[in-house]
């Protein structure tokens, strides 16, 4: 992410960029109520409204009026579906609302945007799918007197087995023998569990359900989903209430990024009053034939390609992609780095379940110990035992080749003995480094003083909401001031602390990644496994745990670990492993299953859980 002023010099075209950042942020939060009313409205009324790239154009001409030359307006005869939602949407609008401006400039711009909320549709469903399903059935188990006795984490079995039952169309008998902690309910229970698995598999799409159908098919999981939203909405106010979801991904009062692309580009420079041809179909394919013209006629993004020693071939390091995001006040240039080509046997085989996943992961982690010359864990410099996690971001154990010899001859942790060295990120940590605590005071000392804005903000009705009742009643009272709200939001100190977050969390990611691999690239970090995500549950702050992935793999090898069984069996010999011995007598303590460290009783490895 770089500064505007340096990637736009032509002063005409800036200003056109930053007129149609300005343009698009409003169509595109009253597409987004649109959308979201249109889609549950035809929940209501046992509709499937199909929702795609198209849909989110046809929201977007909807709420704004089209100007320029061959302008196309939303026209309600073809889409009467969404043009009953849209008559509905009006009725929730200010006296003296008017629809924001949409110039012909803008279109392929609005195209992208559209496209985006398609993406960001699809991984809503695919990522919230599996994880609100199974709150839904601990919420029906917890009407249930029989599992109001058991355990939680008998309890959490049970969501698990009855989650698998539905999504893979499967039995509990089969099932149930896998699950050795969980003993054959009464016949009455039993009932009950039938019904319930007979309910979510009645209103599922496509079975099995893996990542490939709710990608492929996110539609015909909506159903089902607003069955799910409107329980848990009936469950709040009581204990241990589950946290509510929106039907479709929602936006927020700040300044939208927009995506420039060549064809954008021209049109954004025919708009700064630039002496250029107009382009038809013909044209569009010799424009988009040879972009680096326009890109380094206009703007300074070809500069920021990095090329590798000089060759025959004079290939690049980094390379421009024709395609920047921009708010109008920093620019995100998309870059291409070409990988070496792979034989087909380096790739495998995506799994399309859960369990091949696990499966696969489990096998990967004990080819690579086996792979180790007599379980000696010292062929790479440096190797790290990584845990992420909820309250602290990570935990990592570094191996030595001391520590290990300490615990093969069970000498203790005093002075006859050598400790493996941890470490920790907490995610009080990562939120000051990140620049995040920074981020919410500024923006919270700053609203403080906006007392009228502060307060309608507080009083805004929920969009989480399953009901058309409730969805209009959050849009009446939002587009009430949805206006001062874009304008405090959008302003330039705004978008300036946006900016200045993003370059302190990069900071913060390479000072992490240089932590843990030391700056060498040979490292080897054993990474857990985690199962939850990001956002994790109620009373824990987000942390990255995805995004530590993906950054770590720049800096070093990572693999993947499974962490099914490892709190209780030793990952490379699937021994019982014991706890951690005294640091004076050397006596062994007992398995704790909140320790941070296990002992296997084979001695063959530290694992950490």
């Amino acid at each position: 992410m770089t500064g505007f002023k340096q990637i736009f010099p032509h002063e005409g075209l800036a200003a056109k960029v930053e007129q149609a950042v300005h343009l698009v942020t409003p169509i595109l939060t009253e597409g987004s109520l649109l959308a979201n009313l249109h889609v549950i409205r035809c929940m209501e009324s046992g509709q499937s409204p199909p929702i795609n790239q198209t849909f989110f154009n046809h929201c977007y001409s909807a709420v704004s009026h089209s100007t320029g030359k061959a302008a196309q307006q939303f026209v309600p005869a073809k889409h009467p579906s969404l043009a009953e939602s849209y008559d509905l949407y009006t009725q929730c609008l200010p006296a003296l609302h008017t629809k924001p401006e949409k110039p012909t400039f803008i279109k392929d711009i609005l195209n992208a945007a559209a496209q985006r909320a398609d993406d960001n549709f699809v991984n809503h469903v695919a990522t919230n799918f599996i994880p609100r399903t199974m709150r839904w059935i601990r919420l029906q188990l917890g009407q249930i007197p029989y599992f109001q006795q058991l355990r939680q984490k008998q309890v959490t079995s049970w969501v698990r087995l009855l989650c698998r039952e539905a999504t893979e169309d499967s039995n509990v008998s089969q099932l149930l023998p896998r699950f050795t902690s969980l003993a054959n309910p009464p016949a009455d229970v039993m009932e009950n569990i039938e019904y319930v698995v007979a309910t979510m598999q009645m209103l599922l799409g496509p079975l099995p359900v893996t990542d490939v159908s709710l990608r492929k098919h996110p539609t015909s999981y909506l159903s089902w989903l607003h069955l799910v939203l409107t329980d848990f909405q009936a469950a709040q106010g009581t204990p241990y209430a589950p946290k509510l979801f929106s039907m479709l991904p929602q936006t927020g009062h700040h300044t939208s990024f927009i995506k420039i692309s060549t064809t954008a580009l021209h049109k954004l420079v025919k708009a700064a009053g630039e002496d250029v041809p107009s382009l038809s179909k013909k044209d569009c394919k010799e424009v988009t034939s040879r972009p680096d013209y326009w890109w380094s006629r206009f703007t300074n993004c070809i500069s920021l390609s990095r090329w590798t020693a000089p060759t025959s071939d004079r290939l690049r390091f980094h390379t421009f992609h024709d395609e920047v995001q921009t708010d109008g006040l920093s620019v995100s240039v998309l870059m291409f780095q070409p990988h070496p080509a792979q034989s087909p046997s380096a790739h495998t085989q995506q799994s399309s379940t859960r369990s091949r996943k696990r499966k696969r992961q489990q096998q990967t982690s004990e080819e690579w110990v086996r792979g180790l010359s007599d379980r000696n864990i010292g062929q790479p410099q440096r190797i790290v035992g990584l845990d992420p996690g909820r309250k602290s971001l990570f935990t990592a154990a570094i191996h030595s080749q001391s520590a290990a010899d300490s615990l093969q001859q069970q000498h203790s942790f005093g002075a006859n003995g050598t400790k493996y060295s941890t470490l920790s990120w907490s995610s009080g940590r990562w939120r000051e480094a990140s620049g995040i605590n920074y981020r919410l005071n500024k923006t919270g000392l700053w609203l403080g003083q906006n007392f009228t804005l502060k307060d309608a903000l507080e009083a805004t009705p929920s969009a989480k909401v399953a009901t058309v009742a409730l969805f209009t009643q959050h849009i009446t009272h939002r587009m009430q001031y949805e206006a001062a709200a874009v304008d405090h939001f959008g302003d330039r100190r705004h978008r300036q602390l946006r900016r200045r977050t993003f370059i302190k969390t990069q900071q913060a990611y390479s000072a992490l990644c240089r932590s843990i691999s030391a700056g060498s690239q040979d490292t080897v970090v054993a990474y857990g496994d985690a199962s939850f995500s990001s956002s994790c549950c109620k009373g824990n702050p987000s942390t990255p745990t995805v995004s530590l992935r993906r950054n770590l793999g720049y800096h070093c090898k990572v693999y993947d670990t499974d962490e099914f069984r490892t709190s209780r069996l030793c990952c490379a010999c699937k021994t019982a492993m014991d706890g951690m011995p005294l640091p004076v007598t050397g006596e062994i303590l007992p398995y704790a299953p909140a320790a941070p460290f296990c002992l296997c009783l084979t001695v063959c490895v530290l694992t950490t859980h």
